[in-house]
């Protein structure tokens, strides 16, 4: 663990430090920080629900021409989904993650993006309540119990982003984006489930 938080640690420096040294020296470079809202659920599960949690991190681009550019980013990504049943089950997946993408701009800041992403499970969690009842079936006490999944899990997921987004003239940057996963989630192999999220994000770019 101590290792894998190492080298997240790298990444991030890597990344804000690439755009520290190069948004004052060259006009088509910018960085910045962004924060997204993710709505995550499983797929190839009959009872997944999806959950809305959220993202933040740092990104770097380069604007290689009118038409065609680069990004990359170090994100914390909160993921997971829910199951309606009398426990309430709710599973969280966090992870850290670096979409590499590369963008087609259309229209001004419009532009299409599309890459890949390597993203480490760094917490997986799954958290019920019990209850118990009285002669009436009235709920006496809800108890909320949690377990770790770490275990049970894959450490890694590759993705395929894809998404909208719009750059604004100035600071601001808006988008929407696809997560599209290529590995399971658990170490089962009976059990296909992978995830999926949809997220909107906003940065800003300096």
């Amino acid at each position: 663990m101590q290792t894998k938080k190492r080298f997240v640690q790298i990444l991030f420096m890597a990344i804000f430090g690439l755009g520290l040294n190069h948004s004052a020296s060259a006009q088509d470079f910018y960085w910045g920080p962004r924060v997204g809202m993710n709505v995550s659920s499983m797929t190839k599960t009959t009872y997944s629900k999806a959950r809305i949690r959220g993202s933040f991190g740092l990104m770097v681009g380069y604007k290689i021409n009118d038409l065609i550019g680069l990004q990359a980013e170090a994100l914390y990504s909160l993921q997971g989904s829910k199951v309606d049943n009398n426990e309430k089950d709710i599973y969280s997946y966090n992870y850290v993650k670096i979409p590499v993408l590369a963008k087609v701009y259309l229209i001004g800041g419009l532009n299409l993006e599309a890459g890949v992403a390597f993203n480490w499970l760094v917490k997986a969690q799954q958290k019920w309540n019990s209850s118990s009842y009285d002669t009436n079936g009235n709920v006496i006490e809800t108890t909320t119990h949690t377990r770790s999944l770490i275990d049970d899990c894959k450490s890694f997921d590759l993705t395929i982003p894809v998404g909208i987004n719009y750059q604004f003239r100035r600071w601001i940057d808006l988008g929407v984006r696809y997560d599209i996963s290529t590995i399971r989630v658990s170490e089962n192999k009976k059990d296909h489930a992978k995830s999926s999220v949809l997220s909107v994000n906003l940065g800003l770019r300096f």
